[in-house]
């Protein structure tokens, strides 16, 4: 916030008159009609004229170089420890934070990246998927498997206009930082559809606003099973990982 030199004495001579900060805040509010400063900048304005006897903003000492040393330092303990934190190499080099994460940012031009967490493999998963590779070839020769095939997935759909950000981009030649607000715990449903080679199941609405595996269990039997065993006797129903899907009494 831009401020004159009046303003400036009126909040220190104010201020050496009442010691209080709060009335000072209240007479600049009322005498110059605008937001007054916070508590900190009042004491601090006082503070330099009781020291220099002048309200005039002193001159920035400016930011100190860094040096080609500390750009190596950083480099040499980061290159020996890639996943420490600005923190801890700003302690152990006796380098500010900020120097530091910047010389890593601008100097060095590296850039934090984030770990990936996935599903670990056991040590017989590599052969168990080979094998069910293998098998499926052999299946596709036979006739009729494609047709036996019954595909299913959900999508949870946001009243307020909330979407899947992994599945939503904008292509451009600069971030237009698009905004989508959200409404905390606003209005969902949940759908859930089946499709096969020939005909497309009309989606299935969950009253529920959490699916749980006992609600996906009654969909199942009252409403999808009872369908694909009247359209055929042997079909194979494919699920992704979901939590409802793999509750014990729908396994």
């Amino acid at each position: 916030m831009a401020t004159n030199g009046n303003e400036k004495v009126f909040r220190v001579l104010t201020f050496h008159e009442c010691r209080s900060v709060t009335i000072v805040q209240w007479q600049f509010r009322t005498k110059f009609g605008k937001q007054p400063p916070s508590d900190n900048s009042i004491q601090r304005q006082y503070a330099q004229f009781q020291e220099t006897g002048c309200v005039c903003k002193r001159k920035s000492t400016g930011r100190l170089s860094v040096t080609e040393e500390q750009v190596e330092q950083v480099r040499q303990a980061f290159v020996r420890s890639p996943r420490k934190s600005t923190v801890r190499g700003s302690r152990e080099l006796d380098i500010p934070q900020p120097t530091t994460w910047l010389i890593l940012w601008k100097r060095l031009k590296l850039k934090p990246y984030r770990l990936m967490l996935l599903q670990k493999l056991q040590p017989d998963d590599h052969h168990r998927g080979t094998t069910f590779c293998t098998e499926l070839q052999a299946l596709m020769e036979e006739d009729g498997l494609f047709e036996r095939l019954i595909f299913s997935d959900e999508c949870t759909l946001h009243l307020c206009g909330k979407v899947n950000r992994h599945n939503v981009c904008i292509w451009g030649t600069e971030n237009r930082k698009s905004v989508v607000g959200v409404a905390r715990d606003s209005l969902k449903v949940n759908v859930f559809c089946v499709v096969s080679t020939f005909k497309v199941y009309s989606p299935f609405f969950f009253s529920e606003q959490t699916v749980t595996g006992i609600a996906f269990l009654d969909m199942l039997t009252e409403w999808l099973l009872p369908q694909l065993n009247k359209d055929s006797a042997d079909f194979i129903l494919q699920m992704d990982g979901d939590l409802p899907y793999f509750h014990r009494h729908v396994r």
